[in-house]
């Protein structure tokens, strides 16, 4: 059974006129009854009643009638809903990024993108690495994320290096425009993102290197509580330079020497299809990469 048998089927079911409907699909009229008595052949049943020169369709090409009908109405769906997702102009994007970059900069480059595109961007917030592992597995078509070496088969490009800072409420005691040493940071709690995170073990080492011990009393799992946290005074916050922190009452302190940094970066996946409108979002986020950087 294939469907050009279903289409003939259903064309004859309409018309009961097998010289119509040979017309009709521009096929001879015994290639359409070759056809015909193939379909009823491997349902072991005849379709049609033949009744003098005429055919009228009986109680089983009535049912299957019906059930034909439905399965090329369903097939004739998932094909147009593949074109909405793969053209160029009105396609799909299913989008991943990190949190920190759910403030200003995916918002902003959205609102750039989609306006002279009509394409439906889907976008999930995660870590990097769920995020690529969703890259991996299929699920999302463009990761913005940190740099990550655990994933060799993925394209992972920087865009961009973002500082790690030191963040404090306004009535901390280190809330001034004083510069301050390392040292003298250490007298206070910092507040950190778990092990888990990308940031956290570039931390680790940079303390250890230094045979420092910070009092990191407070780990949180999302930026925004971070962020809340320090506003409250409660700690030294350490986080990405973004700019999420200027809806915060915040200050950056500024130290004496260099601290960390961390790449933003966009992550693809070579060895699935990439349609038109996932190449074009991506041809753009390359295009304006020195214009975007001004959204982080």
């Amino acid at each position: 059974m294939n469907l050009q048998q279903l289409r003939y089927f259903l064309h004859l079911a309409e018309s009961e006129n097998m010289q119509q409907t040979a017309e009709d699909l521009f096929v001879s009229q015994p290639a359409l009854s070759k056809s015909i008595r193939n379909l009823e052949s491997e349902l072991k049943v005849q379709l049609f009643d033949r009744i003098g020169r005429r055919i009228s369709l009986n109680k089983y090409g009535h049912l299957f009638q019906m059930r034909a009908k439905r399965a090329l109405n369903e097939l004739d769906l998932g094909k147009e809903e593949v074109y909405d997702r793969i053209n160029e102009q009105t396609g799909r994007i299913d989008l991943g990024f990190v949190y920190s970059l759910g403030a200003k900069f995916i918002p902003s480059l959205l609102a750039d993108f989609t306006k002279s595109n009509q394409i439906n961007i889907r976008g999930t917030q995660n870590n990097t690495k769920n995020l690529l592992a969703q890259l991996q597995e299929g699920s999302c078509d463009v990761v913005f994320c940190t740099e990550n070496t655990n994933y060799p088969d993925l394209e992972i490009a920087p865009l961009y290096q973002q500082p790690i800072i030191f963040i404090v409420g306004l009535n901390h005691p280190l809330s001034s425009e004083k510069v301050y040493s390392i040292d003298e940071l250490l007298a206070y709690d910092f507040i950190s993102f778990p092990d888990q995170s990308t940031i956290r073990p570039q931390i680790n080492r940079y303390f250890a290197n230094k045979h420092l011990s910070p009092k990191i009393t407070y780990e949180v799992a999302d930026d925004l509580t971070l962020i809340s946290m320090a506003s409250e005074n409660l700690g030294v916050g350490i986080f990405p330079r973004s700019n999420i922190l200027n809806k915060f009452e915040v200050r950056e302190i500024t130290i004496n020497e260099s601290f960390l940094t961390q790449k933003i970066c966009l992550a693809t996946n070579p060895a699935r299809h990439q349609t038109p409108a996932v190449i074009r979002f991506i041809d753009y986020v390359k295009n304006n990469g020195s214009r975007l950087h001004s959204y982080i």
